[in-house]
């Protein structure tokens, strides 16, 4: 079956409604309509009655669409019109009686007669107290009245009905064409290569989603810029150890390679694994998950392990300042990478010495180098770029987005000498 359309279910929505709206409004209302009208009609035969007091018969010129019975009782006879069609005579004493035994100066009640037809009557005290006035119709007026309001009722429901049909599939259809254009929009993204712009300028949750598409579209758009000169900076990066390592061994194959021809290859081979490592470790953090409750990792035995491995690796003093017992939520592989490449980087930039220290919800390594262009710290440490001297900003990178699934915060501050790396909860 063909899918609806968001006009069409709205249409039926709509419809839906209004027939149950309807449904309840004619119920409520004819009943209610009802209730006025027999109201109305007893007010009318009171009126009627008073008139009873001054004729003894009912003046023509006022009753236009009642159809009226009546019957006047005084100490010198009886005045009616012809009453068969509303009640018989034995009706008629039934209701003198009950009035004659009640204290109440007014009955009005509706009966149903030996026909089975509704009547309407009110009885009372004539004027000099003398006699009883009965006046009665029957449902006619209540049955015209009724219908001629509800007929009114009904047709200005209609009209407001269909008024409000044309404004929803109206409304509908501009909301549709909305939607179809940023659909439209979205699924040229790639062709035009996220460059071309669209903007619903709607307040509205349509208007919403069309800036959050066009954040995301400026987003990938950067995305894929970085990637490009990602891709540019890695062919040119490794080229360097590549091409080392490429003449070294030509060298030795022609046997004018030095004695260290092999330690430099060594060194240069080091140097591309470090890269490459780099970047399965960004890479993995693509696939990082909380596949398992967050451990507490004690510090103190990461910063010593990462450390010890620096050791013949570098000339520069390494001072420690450790708080035992110091626990960081999160795995330990994951802060182990941290701490390595802060201090991997911290060695490229330090003059003399590092210093790490570890107290209470805080880890601070911090080197005596250049400072770090302010410009590069507002970045987040992106990936794919470079530092001051040319290096990659990939291991910062990797540090910055391991400690924000943490949920960690990393500071960098620029000293009076050197520069400080904080992690803090």
């Amino acid at each position: 079956m063909k899918k609806l359309s968001i006009t069409g279910q709205i249409a039926l929505l709509f419809s839906f409604v209004l027939i149950i709206s309807a449904a309840l409004f004619t119920t409520v209302t004819l009943n209610r309509l009802k209730f006025v009208a027999e109201q109305e009609t007893y007010s009318r035969l009171m009126t009627y009655s008073s008139l009873l007091d001054s004729h003894d018969q009912m003046p023509s010129e006022v009753i236009k669409d009642m159809e009226i019975g009546f019957v006047k009782t005084s100490d010198t006879g009886i005045s009616t019109n012809d009453i068969s069609s509303f009640m018989t005579m034995r009706e008629l004493k039934t209701i003198l009686d009950q009035f004659k035994n009640q204290d109440k100066p007014v009955i009005k009640r509706k009966m149903i007669n030996l026909e089975g037809k509704t009547i309407y009557y009110v009885a009372n005290r004539s004027a000099d107290g003398q006699g009883i006035n009965v006046i009665m119709t029957n449902s006619l007026y209540v049955n015209n009245l009724s219908r001629s309001v509800s007929f009114q009722l009904i047709t200005a429901f209609v009209i407001i009905v269909c008024l409000a049909t044309v404004c929803v599939v109206v409304w509908s259809n501009q909301f549709t064409k909305r939607l179809h254009h940023l659909q439209g929009h979205i699924l040229e993204l790639p062709k035009n290569g996220y460059n071309i712009s669209y903007q619903d300028d709607g307040l509205d949750e349509v208007g919403e989603l069309s800036r959050a598409i066009e954040t995301m579209r400026v987003e990938i758009q950067e995305s894929e810029r970085q990637k490009q000169e990602m891709l540019q900076n890695m062919s040119h990066d490794f080229k360097t150890p590549i091409a080392v390592i490429k003449s070294y061994a030509e060298a030795q194959q022609d046997g004018m390679a030095d004695e260290n021809s092999s330690k430099i290859i060594i060194a240069q081979a080091e140097i591309l694994k470090n890269k490459v490592n780099r970047l399965l470790q960004y890479n993995s953090l693509e696939y990082l998950e909380k596949n398992r409750e967050f451990e507490d990792v004690d510090m103190k035995e990461v910063v010593e392990e990462v450390v010890m491995g620096y050791k013949f690796q570098t000339e520069l003093s390494i001072e420690l300042d450790l708080t035992e017992d110091i626990f960081f939520k999160g795995y330990r592989e994951n802060y182990y990478t941290i701490v390595d490449n802060i201090i991997d980087n911290a060695r490229r930039y330090a003059k003399t010495k590092i210093k790490i220290v570890l107290k209470k919800d805080r880890l601070r390594i911090y080197n005596d180098g250049e400072h770090i262009d302010e410009q590069f710290i507002k970045h987040s440490f992106k990936p794919y770029e470079k530092g001051s001297k040319g290096e990659f900003g990939l291991g910062m990178s990797i540090v910055q987005k391991t400690v924000d699934f943490f949920g960690m915060q990393l500071i960098v501050k620029n000293e009076a000498i050197g520069v400080s790396f904080i992690i803090t909860k």
